[in-house]
C-alpha cells in the first residue's frame, strides 16, 4: 500500500440496504424515503395511516425504487414487532432504522390535556424506544446496523406552550446517547438528528408559526440523514443539528 492511499477512507455503500422509516408517509419521513430509495436502498415505509402509504409506495416504485408500505402504529409494541418481522421476512435483513414518526400538540401546562400530553410523549419517545428494541436484536445478529433519530432542536431548546413535545425530544435524546454507550461495542451506529422548522404538515393544525420561507425543507433532513448513512466505514457522527442559515429555529 503506497503512503497516499494508506489513509483512504471506505465509504458506506447503501445500494441494496434495507431501511425502515417511520412517518413515512409525508412530509420529512417521505423526503427520507425517497433520498434513501434513489440511493439504491430498499425502503420500508411505516406510519398509520395505509392509504397516503401506498400513494408514497407506489410514488417510490415509479422511480425504481424497492419499496414495501407496512401500517404501523409505532406506540404500539405489537404493531412495531409486526413491522420488524414483515420487513424480516420480506428482506430476511435489516440495515437501517430511520426514527421520525412523532406529532405534536401545544399549550400552556395549565391548561394542558393530559389525553394530549400521553399522545405526544408516546409518539415521540415511546413510538422510538419500541421500534429500537424490535429492530436491535436483528442488528445484534448480524453485527451491523445503523439507528437514526429525527428529533428536534425542542431537544434542547426550550419553546413556550411546547411542554409535551420539548419534553418528548429532550428524553429521545437522551435515550439516544443511552442506546449509542450500550451498541457501540457491537458495531451499531447511533445518531441523533436535530433540526430546526422544518415547512411540513406539522404546521397544518398550528395557527402560529415560524415564516414558512426561512424554514428548513424536508429535503435538508433527508439529505442530511443520506449522508450520515454514506458516513465512511469506522466513523459515527452521535449529534447533529441541522438549522436554516437565517438560524430560524
Amino acid at each position: 500500500m503506497t503512503p497516499e492511499n494508506s489513509h483512504k477512507l471506505q465509504l458506506n455503500d447503501i445500494d441494496g440496504k434495507v431501511a425502515i422509516i417511520t412517518g413515512a408517509s409525508k412530509g420529512i419521513g417521505k423526503a427520507i424515503a425517497i433520498a434513501l430509495g434513489e440511493s439504491g436502498a430498499k425502503v420500508v415505509l411505516a406510519a398509520r395511516t395505509q392509504s397516503t402509504l401506498m400513494n408514497v409506495e407506489d410514488e417510490l416504485r415509479e422511480k425504481g425504487v424497492d419499496a414495501l408500505h407496512i401500517p404501523t402504529d409505532v406506540t404500539d409494541s405489537n404493531s412495531v414487532e409486526l413491522l420488524i418481522e414483515k420487513t424480516l421476512d420480506s428482506y430476511k435483513k435489516l440495515d437501517i432504522l430511520v426514527n421520525n414518526a412523532g406529532n405534536g400538540v401545544f399549550g400552556n401546562v395549565v391548561d394542558f390535556d393530559v389525553s394530549d400530553w400521553d399522545s405526544v410523549i408516546n409518539s415521540n419517545l415511546k413510538g422510538l424506544f419500541l421500534c429500537t428494541k424490535y429492530a436491535l436484536p436483528s442488528f445484534i445478529s448480524q453485527g451491523d446496523g445503523q439507528i437514526i433519530n429525527v428529533l428536534s432542536v425542542a431537544a434542547k431548546v426550550a419553546f413556550q406552550a411546547s411542554s409535551a413535545y420539548c419534553a418528548a425530544k429532550a428524553g429521545a435524546l437522551a435515550l439516544t446517547k443511552v442506546l449509542a454507550a450500550e451498541v457501540r461495542h457491537q458495531n451499531i451506529r447511533v445518531t441523533a438528528v436535530l433540526p430546526g422548522s422544518v415547512e411540513t404538515p406539522f404546521w397544518d393544525d398550528i395557527p402560529q408559526h415560524p415564516d414558512f420561507d426561512k424554514m428548513l425543507q424536508p429535503e435538508h433532513v433527508a439529505e442530511t440523514v443520506l449522508s450520515i448513512c454514506r458516513q465512511p466505514i469506522g466513523m459515527v457522527t452521535e449529534e447533529i443539528t441541522v438549522t436554516p442559515p437565517l438560524g430560524i429555529l
